[in-house]
C-alpha cells in the first residue's frame, strides 16, 4: 500500500502547491485512484524563517513542531517541507515527530554528487540567510558552494525572490537570477535553485549550467519513498 505523504507548507503557499502538482505530474499511474494520498497543512502565518536565523525575529518552530505533529496525527507516514530555509529548523522538526521528515537539502548534495567530483564549483542562489547561516554549505563541504557578491545577492536575488513572493512573477525575476549567475567567480558548474521562489523563477527554463532543483528533487523522492517502494 502506497505510504501516506504529509506537506508541512505555506512557506510560501505558492510553493506549497507546486510540489504537490509536481508529484501528481511524476507519478505513473493508470488511473487517478492510484495516485498518492497527500496531507497539507498550509500555514503561512509561520515567522519568517530568515528573520529568525538572523536572529531578527521570532522562531518558527512552535509553529512547524505543531504543523509536524497534526500532520503525523492525521495519518502522515513521512513529511515533506518545501522551503529550502525551513531546513535550517530540521533536527527541530524532526524531533516533534515519529515519522520521518524528509531532508531536501541532504537529497540536493546527494544528486549533485552523481554528477560532479568532489570541490567542484557550485553556484548557490538561496535566501542571504541561508548562505550567512551555511545551511546549504555545511551540508554540503564536499563541494565549493560559490555564492553571489554582497551587493549582487540583496539587489538580484533577494529582489527576485521577493518579487516572485509578492506579485507571483517569473520574467523578471529569472532575468535577475540569470545576471547574479553569470556574475559568480570562480564560474560554476552547476548552480542550486536553494530557494523555492528561485525555483519556480526557473520553471520550465533553464540556465547557462546545470540548474539543481530542489523541490523538483523532493518530488521525485516522495514518489520513489511513497510509491515506487511500497
Amino acid at each position: 500500500m502506497a505510504k501516506i505523504v504529509g506537506i508541512l507548507g505555506g512557506m510560501g503557499p505558492m510553493s506549497t502547491a507546486d510540489l504537490m502538482r509536481m508529484v501528481t505530474e511524476k507519478t505513473p499511474v493508470m488511473h487517478e485512484r492510484e495516485h498518492l494520498r497527500m496531507l497539507i497543512d498550509s500555514r503561512p502565518q509561520i515567522p519568517d524563517r530568515p528573520a529568525a536565523l538572523l536572529g531578527t525575529g521570532p522562531s518558527p518552530v512552535p509553529m512547524l513542531q505543531e504543523s509536524a505533529r497534526l500532520l503525523e496525527a492525521w495519518g502522515a507516514d513521512l513529511i515533506a517541507i518545501p522551503c529550502n530555509t525551513a531546513h535550517g529548523f530540521l533536527s527541530d522538526v524532526q524531533a516533534a515527530v515519529g515519522i520521518e521528515v524528509l531532508d531536501m537539502i541532504g537529497i540536493v548534495g546527494r544528486e549533485i554528487s552523481r554528477m560532479f567530483p568532489d570541490g567542484a564549483p557550485i553556484g548557490l542562489l538561496s535566501t542571504t540567510a541561508a548562505q550567512k547561516l551555511r545551511i546549504f554549505h555545511d551540508r554540503m563541504p564536499q563541494f565549493n558552494l560559490v555564492v553571489p557578491e554582497a551587493s549582487v545577492q540583496e539587489e538580484l536575488v533577494a529582489g527576485a525572490i521577493l518579487q516572485v513572493k509578492l506579485e507571483d512573477a517569473v520574467e523578471e525575476p529569472r532575468r535577475k537570477l540569470l545576471e547574479a549567475i553569470e556574475s559568480l567567480e570562480p564560474a560554476p558548474l552547476a548552480v542550486i535553485a536553494g530557494c523555492t521562489e528561485v525555483e519556480l523563477a526557473f520553471q520550465g527554463a533553464g540556465g547557462p549550467v546545470p540548474i539543481f532543483r530542489p523541490m523538483d528533487l523532493l518530488a521525485e523522492e516522495i514518489v520513489t519513498r511513497a510509491w515506487r517502494e511500497v
